[in-house]
């Protein structure tokens, strides 16, 4: 079964329009706007956590009248989207500027550890990291989204790294590349929210996913 047939198999409800803006800004004021709500969400998010985070503390934090969040995000879980859409870009692009240029296979193991013991640390040291893993835990249409995210990363770090790594080229190597980034994201949503043993999950699993990437079988 690929990737797409394993979020199938999830049977989730996906009401898209929960999750999906309203409209989108085109003028300056209205991109300051929004950029201001995103913002304020994300200090609300760092401050009182994802089951305080409310529609009208948003608007108040970010000086506007609740009707203008509302113009734009239907509900808090679509504000939440907008960060992880913002979240995910950003992290897209530090991974492939983080791997890019490696020489060997040597090189390819050592970038990807630097790259994972990174992101975790930006895990423990941002509380909306771990307030946005309890909403995506908690939202099954945000959930769907993570899976989606990283298929996404899977793909790009195949494609910086699957010239490195072992086995034959096709399926088989793509699946070991969703099942990295996805495994991946479960350890560093343990280090987000402080599991007692997310350090030692760390380690091991830094070398278990060298392992699995670079195998010669």
């Amino acid at each position: 079964m690929g990737y797409d047939g394993v979020v199938t198999a999830m049977n989730m409800p996906n009401d898209n329009a929960r999750i999906e803006p309203r409209k989108q800004p085109k003028q300056k004021r209205s991109i300051k706007r929004v950029e201001s709500i995103l913002t304020s969400a994300e200090l609300l998010l760092a401050r009182h956590g994802f089951s305080h985070l409310r529609m009208t503390d948003i608007a108040a934090e970010a000086g506007v009248p609740v009707g203008s969040v509302y113009q734009f995000f239907p509900q808090k879980a679509a504000v939440l989207r907008a960060i992880l859409d913002q979240r995910l870009g950003a992290m897209m692009q530090d991974i492939a500027s983080r791997l890019t240029d490696i020489r060997d296979e040597n090189d390819a193991r050592m970038r990807l550890m630097d790259l994972i013991d990174h992101v975790a640390q930006l895990h423990r040291d941002n509380p909306v990291c771990r307030e946005m893993w309890i909403a995506l835990s908690t939202d099954p249409d945000l959930e769907i989204l993570q899976y989606k995210a990283q298929q996404d990363i899977g793909t790009l770090t195949l494609t910086r790294l699957g010239p490195f790594a072992g086995g034959r080229d096709g399926a088989a190597k793509q699946n070991r590349f969703m099942l990295a980034a996805i495994l991946t994201g479960s350890v560093f949503r343990c280090v987000a929210l402080g599991h007692e043993r997310a350090g030692a999950m760390l380690d091991e699993w830094k070398s278990a996913v060298c392992t699995m990437l670079f195998q010669q079988a």
